[in-house]
């Protein structure tokens, strides 16, 4: 199965040389196996970008979602934590890859129904924490305060320069729409 093969290589070949110019021979030499084998599995490159890209968004929504049910925390830290797990952790990646840009550009122009699908479970997961969590003004609001914390957790990948910077501007956001 598609599986068999693990993400990172796959990821990192993707972002070394761009979607368009790696070779189905660039990513097996990257995971130690034959092109064939590559091509078994998936039949074809983009038929292995959509699989990467289903995996990395299922991951990510995974520990969004993880991170939402961590009753220790506060809400503003169980937020910031979900939206790090999205897309903040993907930050370093994306500034370090030349083909960053093309990379989500490609997402932003097109997004496939498995990135809308996992956003509406994110923004619904959220919007459900803050009803049962959140200050009685945030409370009506919720669902709509959840779609535009993961809106500005999107855009500010690009505003800010690192992942520290991402994390402080995320909590001070949080903070403000959540205090009490």
């Amino acid at each position: 199965m598609p599986g068999d093969f693990p993400l990172d290589p796959i990821v990192a070949t993707f972002a070394r040389y761009g979607l368009r110019k790696a070779s189905m021979e660039d990513v097996a030499a990257a995971l130690g196996v034959s092109r064939q084998a590559l091509y078994l599995r998936h039949g074809s490159k983009g038929a292995l970008i959509g699989w990467a890209t289903k995996a990395l968004i299922d991951a990510s929504l995974a520990a969004a979602l993880a991170s939402i049910e961590q009753p220790a925390k506060t809400l503003a830290d169980r937020l910031v934590d979900a939206l790090d797990a999205w897309v903040g952790r993907h930050m370093a990646a994306l500034h370090a890859s030349p083909h960053g840009v093309e990379i989500v550009a490609m997402l932003q122009r097109d997004p496939s129904d498995a990135v809308r699908t996992a956003e509406r479970r994110l923004v619904a997961a959220m919007a459900e924490a803050i009803r049962l969590s959140g200050p009685g003004s945030a409370v009506a609001r919720a669902g709509s305060m959840a779609q535009a914390l993961c809106w500005t957790s999107r855009g500010l990948v690009h505003a800010v320069p690192d992942h520290a910077s991402f994390r402080r501007q995320m909590e001070h956001i949080v903070g403000a729409l959540v205090a009490r």
